[in-house]
């Protein structure tokens, strides 16, 4: 897996935060990534649905590089089911002393989501890892309504 000087720069940035604040470095990452959704995308069409917002979601993801393919996969019962494929962070988890799903960067996706899942649809949710794939390089994720 390749990445650029920008994926390099996050993740050292990444592994410090989490060396520094330990578990209050989830709060402030997920916290980062919801006030992150309003300079992605800082205009948004409301009233979508789940595949809707995934669609919408895809492209400004994958601009901002590291976190690979990013997709809404489905909706099962409302919850939405993400796949995150070739996540370049992922191969962090050593530097970092977490493992994937529970790294600063990750926390910073899963607000990122949420709070963009939540102005495109309206659903307040909470985003976390179900599984991680190491030969296959993919997260599974799940968007639960709260």
């Amino acid at each position: 897996m390749t990445s650029n000087s920008k994926d390099v720069i996050i993740g050292e940035i990444q592994n410090t935060v989490s060396k520094m604040m330990g578990s209050s470095s989830a709060a402030l990452m997920r916290m980062a990534g919801k006030s992150a959704s309003y300079k992605i995308w800082p205009e948004l069409p409301t009233d979508k649905t789940i595949l809707e917002a995934g669609e919408i979601m895809k492209e400004g993801i994958a601009d901002m590089g590291g976190f690979g393919d990013f997709s809404i996969v489905g909706d099962k019962d409302g919850t939405a089911q993400i796949e995150f494929k070739g996540c370049y962070f992922a191969s962090l988890t050593e530097g970092s002393g977490k493992p994937c799903g529970q790294q600063p960067i990750c926390f910073f996706g899963f607000g990122l989501v949420e709070e963009t899942f939540k102005r495109l649809t309206g659903i307040q949710t909470k985003v976390e890892l179900v599984n991680r794939e190491d030969g296959t390089a993919v997260c599974f994720e799940t968007a639960t309504p709260r």
